[in-house]
């Protein structure tokens, strides 16, 4: 049974920007749009937590406490929701209990069957700055059951908040770490299965360097890096060729960059409609955290960005 697409409402102007994504995406998905705002309850100095448990925990005390000020943001997003996209199912609901609110969406993508999709606002700066990333998208982003899409917001010429959308769309940008000849199945059907739905391009990138300790082997044979990187296309290309058999409606492309894999990706975001990078599912002792690559693209990527967890 289908899950939903399930946005995060706080009132800010990204956060409808966000829930506009969100209905386009449950559309496109055929499922429901669930949208709800998080009330945050007083926190007593033993609930405080500095990281994220691991795993989510799901037994956050969620008690609906009605407010005309919540009900009302959730009926303004409701009524622009059905508005824009006729037929889709809108349900609206308010959370609130004891915690932050980032506890509580991480209960919500914990609910087996329950959320497809996650996604979440971010309020931008400039290019130079980067993007605000508070303390509620972070911890979600890095230790949600389910993957989590990050909504840039830009402000139209009546000040309205909208979801940043290249024009023309077309291309999806999918980062992905080949380790010999394997790669994460949960990440390369997520993003197939998005360009299958929009009807548009993947691209799909992996960005690599040469370790330091091949340095003396270089400067003796200079045509070592050319070698090495003719061998990773190939595995590259021996990854991507299962999914390109399963979508042949797609056009998939493949790439290969010399850099450091978070700076490339946010390059080449520019041209990108979503930004889809993969964060690893392991048990850390500090609890659940993001890597270097997924940390650069949410912070400074010119697109929305998908966290997708895998093994």
């Amino acid at each position: 049974m289908p899950g939903s697409v399930t946005v995060g409402l706080n009132g800010s102007p990204e956060s409808f920007a966000a829930v506009k994504w969100a209905a386009k995406e449950a559309v496109l998905r055929d499922v429901t749009l669930r949208i709800i705002h998080v009330q945050d309850g007083p926190v007593p100095p033993e609930h405080v937590q500095h990281v994220a448990p691991w795993p989510p925990a799901n037994d956050f005390p969620a008690e609906p406490k009605g407010s005309p000020e919540y009900e009302g943001l959730l009926e303004v997003a409701t009524a622009e929701a059905e508005h824009a996209h006729p037929g889709l199912t809108v349900s609206a609901e308010n959370v609130s209990g004891v915690g932050l609110a980032s506890k509580a969406l991480l209960a919500e993508a914990g609910t087996p069957g329950s959320v497809d999709l996650l996604v979440l606002g971010s309020q931008g700066l400039d290019r130079f700055t980067g993007f605000v990333i508070g303390t509620t998208s972070l911890p979600v982003a890095a230790a949600s059951a389910c993957p989590v899409v990050l909504v840039r917001g830009w402000k139209t010429a009546r000040g309205e908040q909208e979801p940043l959308i290249k024009h023309p769309p077309g291309q999806l940008l999918l980062g992905v770490d080949i380790r010999g000849t394997e790669a994460d199945e949960s990440l390369l059907e997520f993003g197939f299965s998005e360009a299958a739905r929009r009807h548009c391009r993947l691209r799909i990138l992996h960005a690599w360097a040469l370790p330091p300790t091949y340095a003396p082997a270089q400067t003796a044979d200079p045509g070592l890096g050319n070698e090495l990187a003719g061998e990773i296309v190939q595995t590259l290309e021996q990854v991507v060729e299962p999914w390109k058999q399963r979508f042949p409606e797609v056009t998939a492309q493949t790439g290969l960059v010399m850099g450091a894999p978070g700076a490339e990706l946010v390059y080449a975001s520019a041209d990108a409609d979503l930004v889809i990078v993969g964060r690893r599912e392991r048990p850390l002792p500090v609890g659940p955290r993001l890597g270097h690559v997924a940390h650069a693209v949410i912070h400074h990527a010119a697109s929305p960005v998908a966290i997708v967890p895998h093994p």
